[in-house]
């Protein structure tokens, strides 16, 4: 074939068996590619367009906004209920008004962005929150808090829902975006981390109101950063019709799961109220997937269940939440309760957790260019099995440093999964649904924290009952040694390490399934293979 004859045509391969079809066309390229030929060269090489640009360094701002204010504010609970009168019973709205507001829009936040637009349902996100978060600062009484910080969590809601949606926009699948997912998780996890030392600082030094006042500055260079920076994606799903019904649903089927999980480990879970909501919430799920499987523009395309890998990203999800968060409340029980640290000992102790999160998570993308997506992932829960199993050492007399190790191992395993996890959930996806699945695994975020939380709460207080009187039980699962008779204090103190430790072995098996998971669902061939056109 001479120079200048045409490139021959490559044979159009069929579709892999066992890929998943969404629709009965196949996806067409939304951007048409040039194909430009240099000389020397026979086949042709495609130059595809610039996507949006999206500066790495303003991609994990919304990490540090939204996950430094969900740890910050546990902090400043007893500086809150002295100045505003108020017992710290009074003030649980201040955490769970956040909490479900949060988690009960995150779904329709981000399939709804696909439609209306990302950018501007992030900056209307941003704008919520920052004046939500100046507001609080000035809240005159418990009531005004709260509902403050409810208004607050919607805010969060709009951000984190499109935040993940927004880097597959700006970065095509490649080096790109797993760099700005790690550097994403990497802020985020550590931020988080971090809450407690700031937290206690910022307390300590200028009082409770500047747990919130902090965030209005950083809100600002996000607005200012966004505007100047970041174009609005091309939207891939063609406006139209929003699903009304499918997004009440949702809210108020996430509202109620929730709020059962939330309430269940302090009314108890035979509480009518707390079955009541809980049985609520699961019949609102039955009703919305039934509804969702025949609206043409739901809330969430439940066909997108049918792909392995989305459904073992989701559920990986889930579970890295409840082995992370769900467990780490009583671990600075623990600390604080048991030990006697400060919350800003604690929160320098902690670091031991964080720092390694901010170290791995970036190169967690580099090693995503090499290592398959379910080995990265399988190592990370590997990693936090083997941490759960070092924590198991923790006894009586146990100084904080028995937990190093198992903090440190703690940190770089959630620094390996997390990353390509995100990854995984957006490119098995089809670009028009990638704020529906970044909302919906965002979803799973504080699902998998309250499920955490109330299991590992259940079997925490259970072991605690079963071997001290009423009275005292009640003290030492709350941390509250200092209610503790002198004469009980080493048994106490025996029992709630037994406790503790149990709940990390739990946590160890939980994360072992998670290892099987990852090798068994997460799939390379579902990766940029679902070529469908999804109905709109």
């Amino acid at each position: 074939m001479g120079r200048g004859d045409p490139a021959p045509r490559r044979a159009v391969r069929p579709a892999r068996r066992g890929a998943v079809h969404l629709g009965a066309r196949p996806l067409r390229r939304t951007r048409p590619h040039r194909r430009i030929r240099h000389r020397g060269v026979r086949d042709p090489v495609v130059v595809r367009p610039r996507p949006p640009v999206l500066p790495a360094r303003r991609g994990p701002r919304p990490a540090v906004l939204l996950t430094l204010d969900i740890t910050i504010v546990n902090v400043a609970l007893p500086k809150m209920a002295t100045e505003l009168g108020a017992g710290l019973d009074g003030l649980q709205w201040v955490i769970n008004g956040y909490t479900l507001a949060f988690a009960a829009l995150l779904l329709t936040a981000g399939s709804i962005s696909d439609r209306v637009g990302r950018r501007s349902i992030f900056l209307a996100g941003v704008a919520l929150f920052t004046a939500a978060s100046a507001a609080c600062g000035f809240a005159w009484n418990p009531a005004s808090l709260a509902v403050f910080r409810v208004l607050q969590g919607a805010g969060g809601a709009l951000v984190m829902g499109t935040s993940m949606a927004l880097i597959a926009g700006a970065y095509p699948p490649g080096p790109a975006r797993k760099g700005a997912i790690g550097a994403f998780s990497a802020v985020g996890g550590a931020a988080a981390g971090l809450g407690p030392l700031v937290g206690g600082a910022l307390v300590d030094g200028l009082g409770w109101r500047w747990i919130f006042y902090i965030n209005i500055p950083i809100g600002v260079l996000l607005i200012a950063g966004t505007l100047l920076g970041l174009r609005e994606p091309a939207r891939e799903a063609p406006a139209g019709r929003i699903d009304v019904t499918g997004a009440l649903l949702a809210t108020v089927m996430l509202f109620t799961l929730n709020y059962a999980l939330i309430a269940g480990p302090d009314d108890g879970w035979g509480s009518p109220w707390v079955l009541a909501t809980l049985v609520a919430g699961v019949v609102l799920l039955g009703v919305f997937v039934l509804v969702e499987r025949r609206i043409p523009h739901a809330v969430l395309d439940v066909r997108l269940f049918g792909i392995p890998s989305f459904s073992g990203a989701v559920l990986l999800t889930f579970m890295a939440r409840i082995t992370s968060f769900g467990i780490l409340p009583y671990l600075i029980l623990w600390l604080q309760g048991m030990l006697g640290h400060t919350p800003l000992e604690t929160g320098v102790r902690l670091l031991a957790l964080t720092l390694p999160i901010l170290i791995v998570a970036p190169l967690a993308g580099r090693l995503g260019q090499r290592i398959p997506a379910s080995r990265l992932m399988a190592a990370g829960f590997l990693l936090i099995t083997a941490a759960f199993l070092a924590l198991f050492r923790i006894g009586p007399d146990s100084a904080w440093t028995v937990a190093l190790p198992g903090f440190v191992l703690l940190g770089v395993g959630g620094a390996l999964a997390f990353p390509p996890l995100l990854g995984v959930t957006l490119d098995v996806v089809p670009k028009e649904r990638a704020g529906m699945a970044s909302g919906l695994s965002n979803t799973f975020l504080p699902l998998g924290t309250a499920t955490g939380v109330a299991v590992f709460g259940a079997v925490f207080t259970a072991r605690i009952d079963a071997e001290l009187p009423d009275p005292v039980a009640a003290a030492v699962a709350g941390g509250r040694f200092d209610l503790v008779p002198t004469q009980l204090r080493a048994t106490a103190e025996t029992v709630f390490t037994e406790a503790l430790t149990t709940t990390c072995l739990i946590a160890a098996a939980g994360a072992l399934a998670a290892v099987v998971i990852s090798l068994v669902l997460i799939r390379a061939r579902d990766l940029h293979s679902v070529s469908p056109r999804v109905p709109a």
